[in-house]
């Protein structure tokens, strides 16, 4: 009796000093910059939506209720082994799969006039984008099978393997048509490649494949609109009243916001109501405005930091699953938002890649917070314990 008693006593404190060890663990730096991110992403929303009485009918008080929920949810996936997402890759990467092809379907996915079926409509939420989920559910399935196969993915049939497991979602999402997202799947296979183990020749081949991906695109597979975007990409004044009018908007309201910006109302462009969808695409111009050229300094040093903290978990990570997976998550970080401010400077062509956390909408903000709360997890349960209970 006692014995037992002395046994039972040992793992209730073994459990407790788990705990206590594994949250020391937790990256409260990630956390921190994650909120400030979130919290400039609310007033922004709050600010390019018109501003108003903060009910639960503003876009900005909604864009920050999903900021608290997905908060949450980030931290109750921080408590979870994150190997218990790996064992359940498969099941997860199927019903993402599933989702992208049921949206396709006139009825059940929803085109919001834009021309492309990329949502579902979901009683009491909105618009939810399965595209935006998918991305983390086949990083799990692509990060586990990585995984498994170790030193065998030098092999090229695992090698081809890895390439359809990232292929097959981008190719239903290019179908809705949403070519910007499509290719943050390919950015999600790039990543984990560079800690995986595979050949430089197969990597070398499929880049030499990719250098002519451009011309077959242009030729075979890109729409009428998307070939206009890159034309006017290429010389916005060319259709100054049409595609072209919202790069120059945007160029025009970075550049009026100054040093300090003109605060919570935006820049001139938004006030005079020229700079649209100036609370997702255009989001980084819309901000310009507001807060000018030391508040967007402040926002690209938040990125650094938080692309930093990712890529410390690829380092600390002491399994193939953890570092693919971080990797995938940190590639995707940093894409997105390069992509997304290129385009607000005139850089990059426009597409509808969201700037993470600050865009509008539940499904993108979801999507990075859910993924760091796998980061969060692997960075707590990285090491053995020190003390293990029997």
């Amino acid at each position: 009796m006692a014995m037992a008693a002395t046994r039972a006593g040992h793992r209730r404190a073994g459990r407790t000093v788990g705990l206590g060890h594994r949250w020391k663990e937790f990256d409260v730096f990630m956390l921190i910059t994650t909120v400030v991110l979130t919290g400039f992403g609310v007033v922004t929303v709050w600010s390019a939506t018109g501003g108003g009485a903060l009910t639960l009918g503003n876009d900005g008080v909604r864009q920050g209720l999903y900021g608290a929920l997905g908060m949450a949810l980030m931290i109750g996936i921080a408590t979870v082994d994150y190997r218990f997402f790996a064992s359940l890759a498969w099941p997860l990467y199927a019903f993402g799969v599933a989702l992208l092809a049921l949206v396709l379907i006139p009825g059940i996915g929803v085109d919001l006039g834009l021309g492309s079926r990329r949502w579902f409509l979901v009683p009491g939420i909105g618009t939810v984008q399965p595209s935006e989920f998918v991305k983390l559910t086949t990083a799990i399935a692509l990060a586990s099978f990585i995984a498994s196969r170790g030193t065998a993915m030098t092999e090229l049939g695992n090698f081809v393997v890895s390439l359809l497991i990232a292929g097959i979602p981008a190719a239903l999402v290019f179908q809705q048509p949403d070519l910007g997202t499509s290719l943050i799947y390919g950015v999600i296979w790039a990543s984990m490649m560079l800690v995986a183990h595979c050949r430089h020749r197969h990597v070398a081949v499929l880049l030499a494949l990719a250098a002519a991906a451009p011309f077959v695109a242009w030729r075979f597979l890109l729409k009428d609109y998307q070939i206009d975007r890159w034309r006017v990409f290429m010389d916005p004044g060319s259709d100054p009243l049409g595609e072209g009018f919202n790069i120059m908007q945007a160029e025009i309201s970075i550049g009026s916001g100054g040093l300090f910006g003109y605060g919570l109302q935006g820049g001139t462009q938004s006030q005079l109501g020229l700079l649209a969808v100036r609370e997702s695409d255009f989001v980084f111009s819309h901000a310009s405005g507001m807060f000018g050229f030391f508040g967007m300094l402040a926002l690209l040093t938040s990125f650094v930091i938080l692309l930093w903290r990712c890529l410390r978990v690829v380092d600390t990570a002491k399994d193939g699953f953890g570092q693919c997976f971080a990797m995938g998550v940190a590639g995707v970080l940093f894409v997105q938002s390069f992509v997304n401010i290129g385009m607000n400077l005139g850089l990059l062509p426009v597409t509808g890649i969201t700037l993470p956390f600050v865009s509008a909408g539940l499904s993108s903000l979801w999507t990075f917070l859910l993924a760091e709360g796998i980061l969060q997890s692997i960075l707590m349960r990285h090491r053995k314990l020190a003390f293990q209970p029997t």
